[in-house]
C-alpha cells in the first residue's frame, strides 16, 4: 500500500490521525420518525416554545462492498447530521428527529466509488492508482470545474455540517418559502435541509446569488443584521491568486459586492487564511486575516484531499484586521495587529472617543498560534481519566507536531480599534480558556453586559474532561459556571423570556454527552442553575452549532 505523503510536509500528513486516541469515534444512529420524549428531571420555562437545530459530525465508520470499514479518523470529517428539537413548554415535552445529511456520500463510500472528496484533516491510506485518480477528480472539479460525473445534483452528495441556519435567504428567483433550514460550512457550498423532515433538497453555492461570488471557501458562520435582515459573507480563493469577495445579500435573495480583495490597503499582498467567522458592525465589516494561510495555494488540498494539509502558521507574522464599509462598499483600512487566530467572534460595536475618533470594540476566542489546528482531531470526544504521557513534539508549517491532547480553549479577548488612526489601541482579556461564544443577540451592535460559553478542562489521572458552560459578566469578569466532571457542554444558545426586564432573563439550551448518554439540558441565564434535562438516548451526538426559533419560525438565536 502506498501511504500519500505531503510534497511540503517533512513527515506523513497521516501520522497524527493515530497519535494517542483515548477513545473511537462512534456512529450516531439516526431518528428519522421524531420521537417524543418526557422530562426526566426538572421543568422548562412554559414560555419556552420553539424548534433548536444542532449540526455535526455522526457517522465515522462506514461498512464497505467488501466487508471492509472505512474509519474516519478526524472528527471534524464525520459525514454530518441535523438535529431538530421541538421544545414544549406547555405540555413539558420534546421531539426529537435527525437525520444524515450526506446519504449520497455514504453510499458512494460503501461501493468504494467516491470521486473528489475533500476533508478537513482525515487522509485515507490508498494505493499510488487510487490516490493519483482523487487528486485528479478534485482538480478537475475544484480548479477546471468539470463536473466528472460527481454527482452534484443529489441534494445529499456532499458533506455540508457546521452551522445550522434559519430563514437564510434564497437567491431571488427562487420560489419563495416560510420555513427555510441552510447548513454551511467553511466551503462555498451551502445544503437546503427540510425544516420539519431535515431531508436534504438542494446543493447550491453563492454564484446562485450572483456569478461574482467565485471561490472554493467561504465562513461557515455569516454575520446577520436582525434589523436590516441583510447577511455578510466572503468568498475566498486560494489559486491563482489568494482573492477575497465580501458581499451583503438582502432579505430577498439579491446580493451585492462590497469589496473585492486582492490587496490589503496599503497595497501588499492579501494571503489567503482560514477564515471561521468575522464581525460585524453597524457600518462596517471586518474580516480578520491571521497567519493561518494556505500556503502551497492549495496544491497539497488538490493531491491529497486535506485542507488541512496546506494550512501553515507564518511565524512572527501579524493578524490583518480588514475593514469593509457596509454602506458604500470598499476597504478601507487593514491594520495589523499581534498574531491570533479565532475560530468564533462575538459581539461587535462602535463608539466615538473623546476625540472624535472612531472606535470598534471586537470580541472573540482568540488562540495565539496554529497549534490547535491539529489538537483538533478528537474534538467532541469523551475522554476519561487516564495516565497519558504527550508526545515530544516538533514544529512542521509553523504548527506543533504530533499533537498534545488539546486541554483548553484560547482566551477570550476584546481587540480595541481605534480606526480614525488605523490602529489596535487595547488588547484586553475578558476571559481565560473560552470559546463558543454565545449572547442575548437583541443586544447585537451594543455594549452589553453578559456572555456565555464553554470551558474545557483537560483530563488528569484523577479526573475526566469536562467542557462546562460558563458566563461572563463583561463588567466585572465573574465567571459562573454549569456542569460536572465528565459532562461535555456544546455551545450554548441563549433563548430570552418574553417578559425580560434584564439582558440575562432567560435560557440556555445545551446539548450535553457524558459516557451514560447525550440529553437536552435547559440552563437558567441568570445563575447558571439546570431548569430541567430530556435524555436523548445511550449514544454520543457531537455538534458544533445550533439555532433556535419560536413555535411561529421567527428567529430567536442565530449562529
Amino acid at each position: 500500500m502506498f501511504q500519500v505523503r505531503s510534497i511540503f510536509f517533512d513527515q506523513n500528513i497521516t501520522t497524527y490521525q493515530t497519535v494517542y486516541s483515548p477513545y473511537k469515534l462512534t456512529n450516531t444512529p439516526e431518528f428519522q420518525t421524531p420521537i417524543d420524549l418526557n422530562l426526566t428531571s426538572g421543568s422548562v420555562p412554559t414560555w419556552l416554545n420553539g424548534i433548536m437545530y444542532r449540526v455535526g459530525p455522526g457517522k465515522f465508520n462506514i461498512k464497505q462492498a467488501d466487508g471492509s470499514t472505512f474509519s474516519i479518523k478526524h472528527a471534524f470529517d464525520g459525514l454530518p447530521f441535523m438535529h431538530r428539537f421541538e421544545i414544549n413548554g406547555s405540555t413539558q415535552t420534546l421531539k426529537y428527529n435527525s437525520r444524515l445529511l450526506a446519504g449520497t456520500v455514504e453510499r458512494s463510500i460503501q461501493e468504494k466509488s467516491y470521486k473528489g472528496l475533500v476533508f478537513f484533516g482525515h487522509v485515507p491510506t490508498v494505493s499510488f492508482f487510487k490516490w493519483l485518480q482523487e487528486a485528479y477528480y478534485r482538480i478537475a472539479i475544484m480548479v477546471l470545474k468539470i463536473d466528472s460525473n460527481r454527482g452534484d445534483s443529489e441534494p445529499d452528495s456532499c458533506s455540508v455540517g457546521v452551522t445550522a441556519s434559519t430563514n437564510f435567504p434564497l437567491p431571488s428567483d427562487w420560489e419563495k418559502e416560510d420555513r427555510v433550514l441552510v447548513s454551511k460550512t467553511d466551503a462555498n457550498i451551502l445544503q437546503k435541509i427540510n425544516a420539519d423532515t431535515l431531508k436534504p433538497e438542494k446543493l447550491f453555492t453563492y454564484t446562485s446569488y450572483d456569478e461574482k461570488l467565485q471561490g472554493q471557501f467561504s465562513a461557515a458562520h455569516h454575520q446577520f443584521d436582525p434589523e436590516t435582515k441583510e447577511i455578510f459573507n466572503f468568498t475566498l480563493s486560494f489559486a491563482p491568486q489568494p482573492r477575497m469577495i465580501v458581499f451583503v445579500t438582502s432579505e430577498d435573495g439579491k446580493a451585492k459586492v462590497l469589496a473585492d480583495i486582492t490587496h490589503r490597503f496599503d497595497k501588499s499582498p492579501f494571503q489567503a487564511p482560514y477564515i471561521h467567522s468575522l464581525w460585524l458592525t453597524k457600518n462596517y465589516i471586518i474580516v480578520p486575516e491571521s497567519p493561518l494561510i494556505y500556503q502551497d495555494k492549495g496544491l497539497n488540498l488538490l493531491l491529497n484531499g486535506s485542507i488541512l494539509s496546506s494550512m501553515t502558521w507564518l511565524e512572527n507574522a501579524p493578524t490583518y484586521l480588514h475593514v469593509i464599509n457596509r454602506k458604500g462598499g470598499g476597504l478601507i483600512a487593514s491594520i495589523p495587529t499581534t498574531a491570533f487566530f479565532t475560530f468564533h467572534v462575538a459581539n461587535g460595536f462602535e463608539t466615538i472617543d473623546k476625540n472624535g475618533d472612531e472606535i470598534l470594540s471586537l470580541d472573540c476566542a482568540a488562540f495565539s498560534n496554529g497549534n490547535i489546528m491539529h489538537q483538533l482531531n478528537k474534538f467532541g470526544g469523551l475522554h476519561s481519566k487516564k495516565a497519558y504521557e504527550a508526545p515530544t513534539p516538533d514544529t512542521i508549517n509553523g504548527m506543533s507536531f504530533p499533537p498534545s491532547r488539546q486541554t483548553c480553549f484560547g482566551d477570550m479577548k476584546r481587540f480595541t480599534v481605534n480606526l480614525t488612526q488605523q490602529k489596535v489601541i487595547n488588547t484586553e482579556v475578558i476571559c481565560l480558556n473560552m470559546d463558543f461564544p454565545r449572547y442575548n443577540q437583541r443586544y447585537c451592535f451594543t455594549d452589553h453586559l453578559f456572555l456565555y460559553g464553554c470551558e474545557l478542562k483537560g483530563f488528569t489521572e484523577k479526573t475526566d474532561e469536562t467542557n462546562y458552560l460558563v458566563k461572563v459578566d463583561l463588567s466585572t469578569k465573574k465567571v459562573t459556571r454549569y456542569g460536572q466532571e465528565g459532562y461535555y457542554c456544546s455551545e450554548p444558545i441563549f433563548v430570552q423570556s418574553p417578559n425580560a426586564t434584564t439582558e440575562d432573563d432567560g435560557v440556555l439550551l445545551s446539548l450535553v454527552n457524558n459516557v451514560e448518554c447525550c440529553f437536552l439540558v435547559v440552563v437558567d441565564a441568570t445563575n447558571m442553575k439546570e431548569l430541567a434535562r430530556f435524555t436523548i438516548g445511550k449514544f454520543s451526538a457531537v455538534t458544533f452549532h445550533g439555532s433556535f426559533v419560536d413555535h411561529e419560525f421567527k428567529n430567536i438565536n442565530l449562529n
